[in-house]
């Protein structure tokens, strides 16, 4: 029971998705909910606040601002240590204070596919697959090892150019993919390796697949997405979980969340 709270986040750990609530909004109140432990959720969900910006571990918003997307005001977004790095295209540098550390880092460059959707990106070694698996991809592929952040973000720009694919992809497109043919989507990972070997990248691409992860198995029939969750009441199991997408079960109705929308929600349990 939370009474109630604000959605703080939504994570993978050992590959089962968590989500964490601040009990009435205390910052240092919060609780973990283990997202697949028959876990069930009665709220009315209410506005979206600044969730806050890591400086030196967590520090909560300074004016608890509301906002209308995204998870951070544009004052936080300012102060996180990291929230520049995440706009990083190689070029130049856009979060001087992480370059020594950035520099020393080393990435895995990696291929994903959405159904017949792919992406380019980049992920920190130790934590490959948990990525892979939190952006909900069906397929992925670990291509090569790069060391320096600002050069791994420039190689995934030319990769993106060269086979045009994109380097994000959003909810609703993840919705639109969520149920897809698994050879089309594998086939089209192995084409894009078998491009990139021609262009002279040497790469050696570890495949994996990933959808048992989510537990679609258990989604009967496409859900009812629900959209601008202001003022909504959500009641329901959760039986899966595919990226952003959160989907429950009502008796014999299926809806999904944007979960992305969900976090910096106030949410009250009804």
């Amino acid at each position: 029971m939370i009474g109630s709270g604000q959605v703080f986040r939504i994570f993978w750990e050992n590959m089962e998705p968590f989500m964490q609530v601040r009990i009435n909004g205390n910052t240092k109140d919060i609780k973990t909910i283990k997202l697949f432990d028959n876990t069930e959720l009665s709220w009315k969900i209410g506005k979206k606040y600044c969730t806050g910006y890591w400086k030196n571990g967590y520090r909560p918003c300074p004016k608890n601002a509301e906002i209308s997307r995204g998870s951070k005001c544009q004052i936080c977004m300012q102060l996180d240590e990291y929230f520049r790095c995440v706009k990083c295209d190689g070029s130049v540098c856009l979060n001087t204070n992480a370059r020594r550390q950035c520099m020393s880092d080393e990435f895995f460059l990696y291929l994903v596919s959405f159904n017949s959707l792919l992406k380019v990106g980049i992920s920190r070694t130790f934590r490959l697959k948990t990525r892979l698996v939190e952006q909900g991809a069906d397929f992925g592929a670990k291509l090569m090892k790069i060391k320096d952040g600002k050069k791994a973000r420039k190689i995934e720009q030319e990769v993106s150019k060269k086979l045009g694919i994109v380097d994000r992809v959003n909810g609703s497109e993840k919705f639109e993919h969520l149920f897809g043919d698994p050879n089309k989507s594998l086939k089209k990972i192995t084409r894009c390796v078998e491009k990139l070997k021609a262009f002279g990248y040497v790469i050696s691409p570890e495949i994996y697949d990933l959808r048992r992860y989510y537990k679609l198995d258990k989604v009967r029939e496409v859900p009812v997405l629900l959209k601008n969750l202001e003022g909504k009441q959500i009641h329901g199991k959760v039986i899966a979980i595919k990226g952003n997408i959160m989907i429950l079960r009502d008796k014999n109705k299926y809806i999904a969340l944007n979960t992305h929308d969900l976090i910096g929600r106030k949410v009250e349990e009804l």
